[in-house]
């Protein structure tokens, strides 16, 4: 069991000790890129796969800087026979979904996913012999010989060795070892396999770390552990086949950056539950200056044409686990759409003001309601009311604000530096990072001492791509070096 907990832990610090190694080998990543592809595109059961650029985080880090840091990854020895200028490319593999009843209630609760099949990791080598002698020796595995392929195994993990590239095969169930010839297929699909269009287009990431997941096999699995199935959902699960969401992480200068985007077949290509912006949304918010703020502006029909060609007739599976409160709303909601409830519009921002004492938040909305959801907040809006908040109902989109300073109709939004194209997208927001009175959180002194590096914290919606940026206010060095020397004074 220790040989087990030590096993992945120590392959991974080996690894990171390899970037003290300033030459490096050009050319062998575009090699094990290929073959990955190939590898992803040929294996039916790929459920994820992406990379982490492990050495390229190491370099932007600057890690050399920082103390702590830098011994725990020197005491390491250097690992030359690693190429540090390639990513880790990994993938997981589900070859049977035993998924039980998933309960719509508790749906996010993983215990309920049992998945049979490997996970997969792939990084690049300059020298086979001195890994193989390295690996024998640090992590003391025994590898032997199959067909001309050296594998090592310990528990449900095995290492096996190329000429170009070290792949670690992990079964998903711990009780399980990896079978040779379950290993011979894996390199039969790196070596042998054809790589699609899509695949190699997701595989040109540069980022420092990337994820992309199966959306098709993802849904089909929650449709099974929900013991959904008729024409509608197998029309779903057949139109979302070759669809993929992909996530890309980066550290640059001056921000970080998040950004997921769908990948859509033709079938699904077609569903845009967006709006072109905001701008109007944001024109009606308020005056001053938000220290934060979202607008969101959704195309209501859309969603409810997804549905209608979707999930209509799955209602009666879902209807039979609602209690009989629920039952009444929920078929209002389907006697009368989706924008009973919500038209799609919505707004709120956030301001502050000085009382002598500490800050206290105004607080402005919109919210476009439907007629079912207005008879239900109508007893809470009265009783706001009698708080001092002013509610008015124009149209069916309820406007709100709690100071009369910040009101709508005084001007519009004065908007921190960095934000100005708050409103050009159908879902986006910020938050002023420094203008927050975070002294008052009590946090502790390594986090105040980086949320007092950062700017502005802001997102948006484009299309079928999602990004989040956090800026520093230094726009002239990596984001991730400024973070360690943000807890550079750290002692072991």
């Amino acid at each position: 069991m220790l040989r087990k907990i030590y096993f992945l832990p120590t392959l991974l610090l080996l690894m990171h000790s390899c970037s003290t190694e300033q030459t490096s080998i050009k050319g062998n990543d575009s090699t094990l890129k290929s073959k990955f592809s190939n590898f992803v595109s040929n294996r039916e059961n790929i459920i994820a796969f992406g990379q982490v650029n492990m050495f390229q985080v190491l370099e932007k880090s600057e890690y050399k800087q920082n103390l702590i840091v830098s011994a725990l990854i020197d005491q390491f020895p250097g690992v030359k026979a690693l190429n540090q200028d390639s990513p880790i490319y990994f993938a997981v593999e589900v070859n049977e979904q035993n998924i039980n009843d998933i309960n719509p209630y508790n749906i996010s609760n993983i215990s309920n996913l049992k998945l049979n099949g490997f996970a997969y990791a792939f990084i690049a080598i300059k020298n086979k012999s001195e890994i193989k002698s390295q690996l024998e020796k640090e992590v003391r595995v025994r590898f032997k010989n199959a067909d001309g392929i050296d594998y090592a195994q310990e528990n449900n993990g095995t290492f096996a060795l190329f000429d170009d590239c070290m792949m670690v095969m992990v079964d998903l169930n711990d009780r399980n070892q990896v079978g040779i010839e379950q290993l011979k297929s894996a390199s039969k699909s790196m070596n042998e396999g054809k790589s699609n269009e899509v695949i190699n287009k997701l595989m040109a990431s540069k980022s420092d770390f990337m994820l992309t997941y199966d959306m098709g096999k993802s849904v089909s699995s929650v449709l099974k552990g929900l013991k959904i199935s008729n024409s509608e959902t197998q029309q779903l699960e057949s139109d979302l086949k070759g669809c993929f969401n992909t996530t890309n992480f980066n550290f640059e200068n001056g921000k970080i950056v998040l950004t997921s985007e769908n990948i859509l077949s033709p079938a699904m290509s077609k569903w845009r539950i967006t709006k072109s912006d905001s701008k109007e949304i944001v024109s009606t918010l308020g005056s001053g200056s938000p220290k934060a703020a979202i607008a969101m502006n959704l195309d209501v029909d859309q969603i409810q044409k997804i549905l209608d060609s979707y999930l209509k007739s799955s209602m009666s599976e879902i209807k039979s686990k609602l209690s009989a409160s629920e039952l009444l709303e929920f078929n209002r909601i389907k006697a009368e759409g989706f924008s009973t409830v919500f038209n799609g519009r919505f707004g709120i921002a956030a301001f502050l003001k000085g009382d002598g004492y500490g800050f206290v938040p105004n607080v402005n909305f919109q919210l476009g309601a439907g007629k079912m959801l207005l008879e239900k907040l109508k007893e809470p809006l009265e009783m706001a009311k009698t708080s001092g908040f002013t509610i008015e109902n124009k149209g069916n989109i309820l406007y709100g604000y709690s100071g009369a300073q910040n009101a709508p109709g005084k001007g519009t939004l004065t908007l921190p530096e960095g934000t100005e194209d708050f409103g050009n997208y159908p879902i986006n927001g910020f938050v002023d990072i420094q203008k927050l009175p975070l002294n008052e959180l009590n946090l502790p002194e390594q986090a105040m001492k980086i949320i007092a590096k950062l700017s502005i914290l802001k997102f948006k919606v484009e299309g079928d791509k999602f990004t989040l940026e956090i800026q520093f206010k230094d726009k002239s060095q990596n984001a991730l070096a400024q973070m360690m020397n943000s807890v550079s004074g750290l002692s072991l």
